[in-house]
């Protein structure tokens, strides 16, 4: 990163001050938990914190666990590499699965349950809730792994440690805090994590634009004028009109690209279970729709736009350059391009102790997505799985449940921390993009297919279950085709047929179209070989929100 100019004694200071405040949330959250009434209420806050969060918390809460490095870094890449076009690879769909989120606020308060796993148990029967625990952690273990990894990479160097030391020193605090209060920590340090993620976009959004101003002026033009001259970069295929600029909001050659987009992003993000948690944990129906709006305005204002400002202004300050009729990104991007824009501008523009801070944001705020997706992890573990396998079989007290629910979030830190350190391992050969991909397409196949006919009433279990298996196995099998195998060259029947050859492989996103097609498939399959669904497990879809806690719990406990 270059820090020479900002001590590495300045940056452990302000981080070992920051693990003091994570481990006084942690512990302000273990105080009231173990001031609860009973265990099981201090269960049901360890994971949902007993259903009492207000509107903004909510918003904040989410847009805090969004403000993911991988995917903002992904976004300034897009607009950087296809100009206005690549707001529909990464900004478009997000916006949309805030829509949708918003839109599912409601329906999913319908149903006594914490958990989406635990919703398919009471819709379809214990063998669903099992089977989809597991898609859940393996998505979001690899996914906030890779964040850990990627936080790593931008605060070992001032810190001056190794990558290996700075992962497990990020993830101790983590499993700190996370252990002491569960959600209630992780949404509450989400608001300060909140405001560290939003300090660094709009710092860097404004600071990118009087540079790139400054630029324009002194070479006797405006922004959108060199806009308009700038070639677009397109390094990856994505296959665009070889006439446009960077200004041009569609330069694709076809509508395939925009929707396998639509197709196998959008509803994995939107079924994203950071999201049905907090709203589930809203105080009422009322607030937690409320959260889905701040949601979307936080997101829309302080996430997409910023991060894809970032990258187009990054065309005029870091101009693509040409070589041998090739256009590539600026060298001194560095090898992943793009993807480095908003670390080199704070690096190269920033005076020193304004870098050391944002940089330390920068790295500290992805907590809260390693914390997000830890919780979310650990509860698919203890308490979709362990919980209905071992803990009620053996009859155990709610005291122990509750000590084995902490330990298991622990477990689950120290699972991520072995996936991260498979990241930065040479003979492993994955890459962030291969857990962002991956485990996008899988919410997308593997789980949101399951979730969505929850409230179909001719849905059956069998349904059910063969739509997240072949969702599953499809996304799998696709995934290593089209990136280890073919190396996204191939054809795709009645798709390229419709929108020219390869079509589907220039997107890089097929194996999640596919996924989706087998997971849709084995649920109408499913469904239509078995007998229709009992009454009651239809009567687990309430006909109006639940927003009465005493009949929420006993009817989750039932």
């Amino acid at each position: 990163m270059g820090n020479a100019d900002v001590s590495p004694l300045w940056y452990w200071l302000v981080f070992i001050a920051y693990i003091a405040f994570l481990i006084a949330v942690g512990l302000n959250a273990y105080k009231k938990q173990k001031s609860s009434a009973s265990a099981e209420e201090e269960h049901n806050d360890y994971w949902i914190t007993g259903r009492s969060q207000p509107a903004y918390m909510v918003g904040m809460s989410v847009a805090s666990g969004w403000m993911l490095i991988g995917m903002i870094t992904w976004m300034t890449w897009a607009t950087y590499d296809l100009g206005l076009s690549g707001l529909w690879v990464v900004a478009i769909p997000w916006f949309l699965s805030n829509i949708w989120q918003f839109l599912m606020a409601r329906p999913l308060r319908r149903i006594k349950a914490i958990s989406q796993c635990q919703m398919l148990e009471k819709r379809f029967g214990l063998p669903a809730r099992i089977l989809s625990a597991p898609i859940n952690i393996f998505s979001y273990t690899i996914w906030s792994a890779a964040e850990l990894y990627a936080a790593s990479l931008i605060m070992a160097p001032a810190l001056g440690i190794s990558i290996e030391s700075m992962i497990v020193i990020y993830a101790i605090p983590i499993a700190i805090y996370m252990w002491m209060g569960g959600f209630r920590s992780v949404i509450n340090a989400n608001v300060v994590q909140f405001f560290m993620g939003a300090i660094i976009l709009i710092v860097t959004t404004v600071a990118i634009f009087f540079t790139a101003n400054g630029i324009a002026t002194a070479q006797g033009t405006t922004i959108m004028g060199m806009l308009h001259a700038q070639p677009i970069v397109n390094s990856l295929a994505y296959p665009v009109d070889s006439t446009k600029n960077s200004a041009s909001f569609f330069a694709y050659v076809s509508l395939s690209f925009p929707l396998i987009v639509m197709l196998g992003l959008v509803p994995g993000w939107a079924s994203a279970e950071d999201f049905w948690l907090k709203a589930q944990a809203a105080r009422s129906t009322s607030e937690a729709r409320r959260g889905g709006l701040y949601s979307i305005a936080f997101n829309t204002v302080i996430i997409v736009l910023p991060a894809a400002i970032i990258g187009i202004l990054g065309l005029i300050v870091f101009p693509p350059e040409t070589t041998d009729g090739v256009v590539s990104a600026a060298a001194v991007l560095g090898d992943k391009g793009a993807y480095n824009i908003i670390s080199t501008y704070i690096n190269s523009y920033m005076p020193p102790m304004l870098k050391g801070l944002l940089i330390f944001l920068l790295s500290a705020h992805t907590m809260s997505t390693v914390a997000n997706y830890s919780n979310i992890s650990a509860m698919n573990l203890s308490y979709d799985v362990f919980q209905p396998l071992i803990y009620k079989k053996r009859n155990w007290s709610d005291e122990k449940i509750v000590r084995w629910s902490r330990l298991v979030t622990v477990f689950m830190i120290g699972v991520n921390i072995l996936v991260a350190l498979l990241y930065n391992s040479p003979v492993v050969g994955a890459t962030l993009n291969d857990a962002y991909f991956l485990s996008s397409g899988l919410l997308t196949a593997g789980i949101s297919v399951m979730l969505y006919v929850l409230w179909w009433k001719r849905a059956t279990l069998l349904g059910v279950m063969l739509g997240g298996l072949f969702g599953t196995l499809g996304t799998f099998i696709f995934f290593i085709l089209e990136y280890k195998v073919w190396k996204s060259v191939y054809n795709t029947p009645i798709w390229d047929w419709v929108f020219g050859p390869g079509a589907m492989a220039n997107s890089y996103l097929g194996y999640c179209v596919v996924g989706l097609v087998c997971g849709i498939a084995g649920v109408i399959i499913g469904t239509y070989a078995s007998p229709p669904p009992s009454k009651e497990l239809l009567a687990a879809i309430s006909d109006q929100p639940i927003d009465n806690n005493e009949e929420f719990f006993a009817g989750m406990h039932s």
